[in-house]
């Protein structure tokens, strides 16, 4: 059996709703989920699934409404703030927008050495060296150490993101939408040099996407979200051949194809409007949407039920 690196256990976010007393956004709801150690695991769906809050409970950047996250068999709850700190160094994040993720007043080199200083990881005579040898890691070149954010291309910025996180040598790196805002040329690159270094490092990622032809190529796993709830997971060849949730179905259907003739293979799109996260349908939160919903789906939220490396979350699920 793999060896579980990350655990959520019932795990729910609630956000209190501005100008709405007693109101409560859900962003996630009771979602049980393992990471694996050494793999990559896709956290996919529409936007406001509650896909990128999920990366951050599991980083224990936002403390949870209900439920245990647990990283290598600690409880992040349960932590004393220096076990906090240590395990912060075996968890780190890439996030999405680069030029609010990097302080600008601050050049390449200073980025790079503000974790080795906060975690006190070499002397600060070797700052400069340690920040050459990461730019070297991910490809750029030790010129750019004196640069700031905003003298660097989308792409450059992105790598001094990645190497901020590979800074204290992480085990888990959430990466949330890191190729989104970039051009086709320069993700195939960043996804490759992901992919280099966790075959380097043994890095174990969680990677936030919407894109599924990033998610074929770049996870091993996949887990389809919807408002705030796990829909289904499993091997990610197996999800994307092979749906089980009407959901998972509709959403790969909406993915534009090339070929005129192969538009409409997989059925009719996914159509309708998400529902509130405020006021979540009752039962199964899809059914507004589901073309197989039943009487039952309104009464009763599906459990996530396991066979073999799959999990889907449906009263009546495809076959």
């Amino acid at each position: 059996m793999p060896t579980i690196l990350a655990e959520a256990r019932g795990l729910s976010k609630d956000f209190p709703v501005k100008g709405k007393k007693g109101a409560l956004l859900h962003g996630v709801s009771q979602v049980d989920l393992q990471v694996y150690e050494g793999e990559t695991l896709a956290l996919v769906g529409e936007s406001g699934c509650g896909k990128s809050t999920l990366g951050r409970l599991l980083l224990g950047l936002l403390p949870p409404t209900e439920g245990q996250v647990l990283f290598d068999g600690q409880d992040l709850a349960q932590c004393a703030p220096k076990e906090l700190r240590a395990l912060r160094r075996q968890m780190q994040m890439v996030f999405q927008d680069t030029a609010a993720a990097l302080n600008p007043r601050w050049d390449v080199g200073e980025i790079l050495a503000e974790p080795l200083r906060i975690h006190k990881l070499c002397p600060p005579r070797e700052f400069a060296g340690r920040a050459e040898a990461l730019l070297e890691r991910v490809g750029l070149p030790r010129q750019l150490l004196g640069r700031y954010p905003h003298e660097l291309s989308g792409g450059q910025r992105q790598r001094v993101g990645i190497a901020r996180a590979l800074a204290v040598e992480p085990r888990l790196v959430v990466c949330d939408e890191p190729v989104s805002a970039l051009d086709v040329s320069v993700q195939a690159q960043m996804l490759n040099l992901l992919l280099d270094l966790q075959a380097d490092e043994g890095l174990t990622y969680v990677l936030v996407s919407h894109d599924l032809s990033v998610v074929r190529h770049s996870a091993g796993r996949v887990c389809v979200m919807f408002l705030g709830r796990v829909c289904e997971i499993g091997p990610t060849e197996e999800v994307f051949t092979a749906p089980r949730h009407p959901y998972t179905k509709l959403l790969l259907a909406a993915v534009p194809r090339p070929d005129p003739t192969r538009r409409n293979e997989n059925g009719p799109p996914l159509a309708g409007e998400i529902p509130s996260p405020v006021t979540p349908p009752s039962g199964c939160r899809f059914r507004t949407r589901c073309p197989y919903a039943q009487a039952r789906c309104a009464q009763e939220v599906p459990k996530l039920q396991t066979e073999g490396a799959r999990g889907v979350a449906c009263h009546f699920p495809l076959r």
